[in-house]
């Protein structure tokens, strides 16, 4: 998800938190020769947006004994924190869908498809909604794939009995969502296997306009390494940390949750 947010960078020195002023959109009135506007001025209302980041971590330890014995590749993966960046980067993608199932309104159906029209109709309560009217994209859904294969079923329906000429359902066929992202009705369709699917089959994803959801990245990415000459005759461990939180701006105007059935395909 982060590639597809709007990321920002808390600066040293500026406190714990981020903060950014909202303001509510202004009317404007029609103006005549006799229009005397000097008592109704129009009124600024704002909104402080706070989102505070926080320090993910984990520690790896690994013994000399193991880290001489396993082949020149694993252990360079080993001793380098690879492991432990990719499952931080990892959490934070977990975050992020969490985040983004916290939108206001569920536009799906539990047990039911998933279908190219509401992915079209949620892209259209972002753009054209009326409290927030701004968000102009690019706009971005995040979807598990087994939820995503049913549209891939709509779109590749004709395949046996049409001809299926260039175009949305030949890609489909041809290369499914290996080409991530694919465009459907104006939105960046992602394939994301970090979802979840509940007992019932069924998976929330959600559509979003890029500056609806919020990334804010405090201290990056950064190891330590510590020794541990106690233990196993020798050992290394690796921290890894990375600050980091998750946000809305005019949630429930600029995303979308939609759960949807997620049963295996067959």
């Amino acid at each position: 998800m982060r590639d597809t947010v709007d990321r920002v960078v808390l600066p040293k020195s500026q406190g714990n938190a981020w903060s950014e002023v909202s303001f509510a959109t202004l009317t404007a009135s029609a103006v005549t020769e006799t229009t005397d506007n000097i008592d109704s001025p129009e009124q600024l209302s704002d909104a402080l947006i706070t989102i505070t980041p926080s320090d993910n971590g984990i520690h790896t330890l690994y013994t000399d004994r193991v880290a001489d014995r396993v082949v020149t590749q694993s252990a360079s993966i080993v001793r380098s924190g690879v492991l432990g960046m990719n499952a931080i980067l990892r959490k934070e993608d977990l975050d992020g869908i969490v985040q983004g199932r916290a939108s206001t309104t569920d536009m799906g159906t539990a047990g039911n498809p998933l279908t190219s029209t509401l992915v079209r109709h949620s892209k259209y309560r972002i753009s054209s909604n009326v409290t927030e009217p701004n968000a102009d994209g690019p706009f971005h859904m995040q979807h598990h794939g087994f939820v995503l294969a049913d549209i891939d079923d709509e779109l590749s329906a004709p395949l046996g009995t049409y001809e299926i000429t260039a175009g949305l359902s030949a890609d489909v066929i041809t290369n499914s969502y290996t080409k991530a992202p694919r465009m459907l009705g104006g939105v960046n369709v992602w394939e994301n296997g970090n979802m979840t699917i509940d007992a019932s089959d069924d998976s929330e994803g959600f559509t979003y306009a890029k500056d609806g959801i919020i990334l804010v990245e405090g201290r990056g990415i950064r190891t330590e390494v510590l020794r541990r000459p106690n233990i196993g005759g020798g050992a290394t461990s690796v921290f890894a940390y990375y600050e980091y939180a998750w946000g809305f701006r005019s949630s429930g105007n600029w995303s979308f949750s939609i759960t949807a059935d997620a049963l295996a395909p067959a």
